[in-house]
């Protein structure tokens, strides 16, 4: 998902290695993908799928990944 583009971002409240109430701010990018059937399996069709990737671009030292 590296070469797809940052669509938006979204803040969570999460705690840190203290218990301590923190913000993580989460970069979400997403695309559709296209899964074909297994070989021998060719009576199903091709699903279409979207992928929804987020991540955290700085993770604070305070918090493990």
């Amino acid at each position: 998902m590296d070469e797809v583009a940052v669509k938006g971002r979204h803040r969570i409240h999460v705690r840190d290695n203290d218990g301590d109430p923190d913000e993580a701010i989460l970069e979400i990018r997403y695309r559709k993908i296209r899964v074909l059937p297994p070989i021998g399996k060719q009576l199903y069709p091709a699903l279409t799928l979207t992928a929804i990737h987020a991540e955290e671009r700085v993770t604070p030292k305070k918090r493990k990944n």
